[in-house]
């Protein structure tokens, strides 16, 4: 099955894309490796990158005040949707990856001059979503198609009522009415630190601790599956070990069909089912991420840039590379991505003894040498950052290196 994409150019929300010229190119496909720079983007003037995720059609650049998707293959403008520079602007993906929420206005205004629902592959606005009159859109958090997940601002030591409402009518579905807590330890303080959505049920991660420091501290980590349709409880997984303080910090992640839940002071990582709620796997290794059903291990142990393993579900070995380079040093190892072919890392250029160059590194599976790539970034000597601070991510046809030098990126490159 083939597919095509209408691209068209820069519209001010409202504009109409000019059907004339308009070209039709193939849907790209997902990249194995990476060799060198594909293509490079710059952001309209007077707006920056907040970040990129992947679309069908390739690269889809949120701006502070737009939405800029690009073909992954070529780097042509496929559609945009830009609010006003200055104005009050948020833009949140649906979980599914076909659409965007969109809301814009004044910067004191409480409810947005402009709230709709843009269909991903093509910039068509499907209709507009409405919100009760308590809720306006600015903290978009969680959507789906029909679904928004909300929760008031706040810290993380209060309770915030996670609530789901209808996108389109802007219903209030249901609210919590008091904190999730952990059956394995009833009555310690919880505290709810994030909640991902997939399909229909809405994975909630709930820390159970001692609010004072204790001789011997033991706390529960559980992550509770919630019904969308009405927020009853699905499934729930739960962990209890000794930390070195009050309330660990521990995160989740959504990869594919899975929860990954780790922390520094958990013991292990865990993989867990979306909507089964059943553990896949549990590794003392930190999972860096996912690929495919394989996960993406990293074991620091070995070497200057470590071992990174990707595991079967049956946490036995499938590819494995022991980072090594010259001409170049890993930024973070976090900051890596498993293709088909091997592994992609954000490095240093170094020349001299200092950083000159941002780029990416490749290393096929069962390599022992990693190849740096032409920088796509050059560091003068008045930058200054500990680690990457931008951001790199897969997208159908490339890889996408957004500038990590300035708080307020405006530059990114395509490698393939």
């Amino acid at each position: 099955m083939s597919f095509s994409l209408l691209v068209t150019s820069c519209s001010l929300p409202g504009g109409d894309a000019d059907p004339e010229g308009a070209e039709e190119v193939p849907e790209p496909s997902a990249v194995a490796s990476v060799s060198g720079i594909g293509w490079e983007w710059e952001a309209p003037e007077g707006r920056t990158i907040e970040r990129v995720e992947p679309v069908p059609a390739g690269a889809a650049v949120v701006l502070d005040t737009g939405v800029v998707v690009l073909h992954g293959q070529t780097g042509d403008e496929v559609w945009s949707h830009l609010a006003p520079t200055g104005a009050r602007f948020t833009a949140t993906r649906t979980v599914d990856g076909s659409a965007f929420l969109v809301a814009h206005g004044a910067e004191d205004v409480a409810v947005p001059e402009e709230s709709v629902v843009l269909d991903a592959a093509t910039g068509a606005e499907e209709g507009e979503f409405r919100v009760l009159e308590d809720t306006a859109p600015w903290g978009l958090w969680r959507v789906s198609r029909d679904e928004r997940v909300s929760r008031p601002a706040g810290v993380s030591e209060e309770f915030r009522p996670i609530s789901v409402a209808e996108v389109g009518t802007g219903e209030l579905r249901w609210e919590q009415e008091e904190s999730l807590e952990c059956e394995a330890a009833p009555g310690l303080p919880a505290q709810q630190v994030d909640a991902l959505l997939h399909e229909s049920v809405l994975a909630v991660l709930v820390t159970c601790s001692p609010e004072q420091q204790e001789e011997s501290m033991e706390v529960t980590t559980a992550v509770v599956g919630l019904d969308l349709g009405d927020g009853g409880e699905l499934w729930r997984e739960e962990f209890t070990y000794e930390a070195a303080g009050p309330f660990p910090v521990t995160s989740i992640s959504l990869e594919g069909d899975a929860v990954v839940l780790q922390g520094v002071q958990l013991p292990e990582a865990h993989v867990i089912d979306a909507s089964a709620g059943e553990i896949v796997a549990s590794t003392p290794q930190d999972v860096v991420g996912m690929f495919g059903g394989d996960i993406l291990a990293w074991d620091g142990s070995s070497g200057a840039g470590g071992r990174y393993d990707l595991l079967g579900s049956d946490l036995e070995t499938v590819e494995s590379v022991e980072l090594s380079r010259s001409g170049g040093s890993l930024v973070s190892e976090e900051d890596v991505l498993p293709l088909g072919d091997g592994l992609v890392s954000v490095e240093f250029l170094e020349e001299g003894g200092a950083s000159s160059g941002l780029t990416l590194g490749f290393t096929p599976w069962g390599a022992a040498e990693t190849e740096v790539l032409d920088a796509g970034f050059p560091i003068g000597a008045d930058d200054y950052f500990d680690r990457f601070t931008g951001q790199v991510v897969e997208v159908p046809g490339a890889v996408v290196l957004v500038d990590g030098r300035s708080s307020e990126p405006t530059q990114l490159v395509a490698y393939q």
